[in-house]
This record gives structure tokens, C-alpha cells and sequence, in this order.
């Protein structure tokens, strides 16, 4: 018994990975064309906590955006940073006419995580139709702005999610890329199929009229995962989310430093995770179960099952290398099998640790 169920689970993988390539092959979606009808008033938000060593390129790239200055608006919220957080942001607000400096009140943490607690507050300040939103580890490319709103014009959705990639040449940073690459390209696809349920808080769009319909971050439940709250709650309201992928909207962002910091980060978007709908579930945990189902079968039969691996690993790479030409990255294959080793790592000790009885740390926050 075990062993039929070991073989259906692996077979079903790699069927699994068949139809995402066929998907993203005959049925990936674009949304604008990166030409706009009119420059709408914008709103661009970063929360920034402790991020003084990262702000100095996060800020030279928002400077050569392009978008009309008499449109745009760029506010940098400093939250409760204990480093030279606050000195950068006054010092670059008060040189950028369209840039805006706001001091964030400390939340209770009881209705809204931090970071949604200063995304409030600095949405008081927000004059834009369409607000949009990144990071302040991330760098941003000079078409951001206008591919996001050139999708916004496109679709009027109510949520249009970006793409992002983690940067960095060390191996630790290029099995992280892999995964997110992997991640993105099974949300892109399940979106595309009208399956929407997330967004990314480093590239993310947002039109006022769904922002306000939720009632803003302070009218969504409290999660830790407040990009995916949001996106939830403007879905139920009836607004389309989309996700945009293309060379023009691709933002750069930090991996974590090591192993530790990455099982934080994954415990609290694991939070997140629990609360998708039985579909997404279904297909992480047949993710999951797939390695004792094939170390089982190499156990019993190595050289098939060896071979049925080696199967699975070139479809899900060949998958993740054309998904990431689609903003015209072009990854190294020889990574193909490290990333499948950090993978099937990273996968279990995810589980683990989120069931682990101990809080999630966040920004030197717990939750």
C-alpha cells in the first residue's frame, strides 16, 4: 500500500509540473503594455523600521522614477526606528518636493501588526486614486510606477500584484531566488486561472476605491500577513486581483542572512498560508509529500526511483528558467539540483518550526 501511494504521489508531481509549464506556456497573462492612457495621482508608501543600511539605494531608485512629479507622491513612514532611519528619510524628504515624512505612533500590536499599524497611519496622508507599495530593502526599476498603473488602466482590478526576485550571487541567495521564483510562478498562474487569494507587500498595487471599500488596514482582521488580508478582503468585496510579471515591474529585494532568519520569516507567512483556501492548501502539502514519497521509492527501487526524480527536478526547473525569461532573467541550471536539496530542507524544517511553541519574531517585534 505504501508503495502505490508513493508512486501515485510522485506521479502526480510531476503531472502537477506538466500543466504549470503548459499554463504558463499557452495561458500566462499580460495586462497593459506599459503605454498610458492618462497619469493618475499616485501614492507610493514605505514603512521603514531599522533600515538605515538599506535605504540609501531604495531611495536612489524611487528619485529616478518615471512618472510625472506633479502626480506622484512618495511617503516614508519611520517606524519606530532606533538607528538613522529617521535622520535619511527627513534629509531625502526635504529635498524631494513630492516627498512626504511621517512619524509613525507605536500600535497595541492587538489590531494590526506593526507594519499595518504604520501603513494607516501614513495612509492619512495619502492623496493618490491608486496607492502603491514596497519596501525599503527593495529597489525598484524607473518603469515601476507606470507598468503598474498601466496594468491598473488595463483591468480596473482592485489589487495588481507585482514580481519580485531576491538578489544577491552567494548560494544561500540563489537557492532563495529559486524558491520565490517557484512560489510566484504557481500564484501568477493560479491568478491567471482566476484562483486569486494574495499579494506581495514589497510590489503591490492597490486602487483607493478597494482600499477604502475594506475600510483600510484597520478595518481587515489582524494578521502578520497583512498584504494577504488585504488582497482577501478586497477579493470578497468583489474587485479583481491580478498578477503582473514582466521585466518593467520586477523589484529586487533582500534574501535573509542565514538559516535562522529564514525560519522567521517563514513562520510568519506560514500564518498566512493556514489560511488559504483547500485548493492552495492541497497543492503545498502534495509539494511537501513528494520527497518521502520518492526517497521511499529510491529506497526500494534507486535506479527508478532516481530516474523518476530526476524527472520531476527537470520539469519544475525548466519551469522556474521560463517563467523567470519572462522579465528576461536568465537563471543557471546548475542550480537546478542544489535547489531541490534546499528545497526539500527548507520545506519540512518550515513545518517544524511553525508548529514550534514560540512566537514570531518580526522587526524585533513578537507576535
Amino acid at each position: 500500500m505504501m508503495l502505490l501511494i508513493s508512486i501515485g504521489l510522485v506521479f502526480l508531481l510531476i503531472l502537477q509540473d506538466v500543466i504549470l509549464f503548459l499554463l504558463l506556456r499557452y495561458n500566462f497573462k499580460n495586462y497593459g503594455d506599459g503605454e498610458l492612457k492618462a497619469f493618475p495621482q499616485i501614492s507610493i508608501l514605505i514603512p521603514c523600521r531599522n533600515e538605515a543600511h538599506n535605504l540609501p539605494q531604495c531611495l536612489e531608485t524611487l528619485e529616478s522614477l518615471d512618472y510625472p512629479s506633479s502626480k506622484l507622491q512618495i511617503i516614508m513612514g519611520n517606524d519606530g526606528s532606533e538607528d538613522g532611519t529617521a535622520q535619511l528619510l527627513k534629509q531625502w524628504a526635504n529635498q524631494m518636493p513630492h516627498a512626504l515624512y511621517v512619524e509613525v505612533k507605536a500600535g497595541n500590536g492587538v489590531k494590526m501588526n506593526g507594519k499595518a499599524n504604520a501603513l494607516q497611519q501614513m495612509m492619512g496622508h495619502a492623496t493618490g486614486e491608486l496607492l502603491l507599495f514596497t519596501d525599503a530593502d527593495c529597489v525598484v526599476g524607473p518603469n515601476w510606477a507606470r507598468s503598474m498603473v498601466a496594468a491598473w488602466q488595463s483591468s480596473q482590478a482592485g489589487v495588481v500584484t507585482g514580481i519580485t526576485r531576491i538578489k544577491g550571487q552567494a548560494l544561500f541567495d540563489r537557492m532563495q531566488a529559486f524558491d520565490w521564483w517557484l512560489t510566484l510562478g504557481m500564484v501568477k498562474l493560479m491568478d491567471d486561472l482566476g484562483i486569486a487569494v494574495t499579494s506581495m507587500g514589497n510590489n503591490m498595487l492597490i486602487s483607493r476605491s478597494a482600499y477604502d471599500a475594506v475600510g483600510g488596514f484597520e478595518g481587515i482582521p489582524f494578521s502578520l500577513t497583512e498584504d494577504f488580508e488585504m488582497a482577501k478582503q478586497i477579493g470578497v468585496k468583489g474587485f479583481p486581483l491580478i498578477h503582473l510579471v514582466n521585466q518593467d515591474n520586477l523589484v529586487v529585494t533582500k534574501g535573509q542572512d542565514n538559516f535562522a532568519g529564514l525560519m522567521r520569516q517563514r513562520k510568519r507567512w506560514m500564518s498566512g498560508a493556514m489560511e488559504l483556501p483547500s485548493v492552495w492548501k492541497l497543492l503545498l502539502g502534495l509539494q511537501v509529500l513528494f520527497f518521502p514519497a520518492v526517497l521511499f521509492l529510491v529506497f526500494l527501487y534507486p535506479f527508478e526511483g532516481i530516474l523518476l526524480w530526476l524527472v520531476k527536478v527537470s520539469i519544475q526547473g525548466l519551469f522556474i528558467y521560463c517563467f523567470a525569461l519572462k522579465t528576461r532573467i536568465r537563471l543557471k541550471w546548475v542550480d537546478l539540483l542544489l535547489f531541490e536539496i534546499y528545497y526539500m530542507l527548507t520545506a519540512w524544517s518550515t513545518i517544524v518550526y511553525y508548529f514550534w511553541p514560540s512566537k514570531t519574531d518580526w522587526k524585533g517585534r513578537k507576535y
